[in-house]
């Protein structure tokens, strides 16, 4: 890897770090980008507080914290290393479509998005991505990854496969089944069409060593990628998700690039910013 486009800092409230601390240490690994996207604040009228609280929004920064810190912070640290590495701002961000003045404004703030489905509605009522996904609501999940991706303000729609974290078929088995076919191909196939790049997550790895046993990864999916690898148009983009500058590149990162070369992925080395 020499540039990673999904890069969190302190301020998200579950990593660690400041922008020079991630810029140093990818100055050390010789990337030539680096973007950071912590993740954006979500408002709590989006949802009831019961569901604020489910699907962890109470984590991200607040929108004081936005301009006076973490935005500050990267465009002084853009002055700084303007002569050794290339520095983009950014956001990962929700979509709600009847929200979306709020993703448009903050679009302008920055140099691009990267949507994160980590929760989304259906009938009526919000799902967390991590722990609601099942044959009942899955379609939930590529219904908002769709709309964030037509929207047209978003770069890359990173973790696709995330829906994989804990789905449990109709007998309550972990299998990638008939449902979740359907909703990667529509998920991959929206991908190519509005040119969004997928991104393939290397926290994913880490997280199934937390929340499993890891033994299997949790995501990314070796279906869903086996998938994607049938698009020769799909863009790619392997994403580090650091949440500690160590993130950037480790042997995590190195077994997801053998990954991608096992499953015959075209894995972009920069992203080129689209949207």
């Amino acid at each position: 890897m020499k540039a990673n486009y999904h890069t969190h800092l302190v301020y998200c409230n579950h990593a660690t770090g400041h922008a020079e601390d991630y810029i140093e240490e990818a100055l050390k690994q010789g990337f030539r980008e680096l973007g950071i996207t912590d993740h954006a604040p979500v408002l709590e009228c989006m949802m009831t507080q019961e569901e604020y609280l489910h699907c962890w929004c109470h984590q991200p920064m607040k929108l004081d914290v936005v301009y006076r810190k973490y935005l500050p912070e990267i465009r002084t640290a853009q002055k700084k290393y303007s002569s050794e590495i290339k520095i983009y701002t950014g956001f990962e961000v929700e979509y709600l479509p009847e929200f979306e003045f709020y993703v448009r404004k903050l679009r302008k703030e920055v140099d691009y998005l990267n949507l994160g489905v980590h929760f989304y509605e259906m009938n009526g009522k919000i799902y967390n991505s991590y722990y609601d996904v099942n044959p009942r609501t899955i379609e939930g999940y590529a219904k908002a990854a769709i709309a964030g991706m037509k929207s047209g303000l978003f770069n890359t729609l990173v973790h696709p496969d995330l829906f994989m974290f804990e789905y449990k078929n109709r007998e309550g088995k972990r299998q990638f089944d008939e449902a979740c076919e359907k909703v990667s191909r529509k998920i991959i196939e929206c991908a190519v069409e509005c040119r969004i790049y997928l991104e393939l997550n290397v926290n994913g790895l880490k997280n199934s060593q937390v929340y499993s046993d890891g033994t299997e990864w949790l995501y990314p999916d070796r279906h869903f990628w086996q998938i994607a690898a049938e698009y020769p148009d799909l863009k790619i983009i392997i994403g580090a998700d650091a949440h500690d500058p160590k993130d950037l590149q480790n042997e995590n990162t190195k077994k997801v690039e053998q990954f991608a070369k096992e499953l015959g992925l075209k894995v972009e080395e920069t992203m080129e910013i689209i949207h």
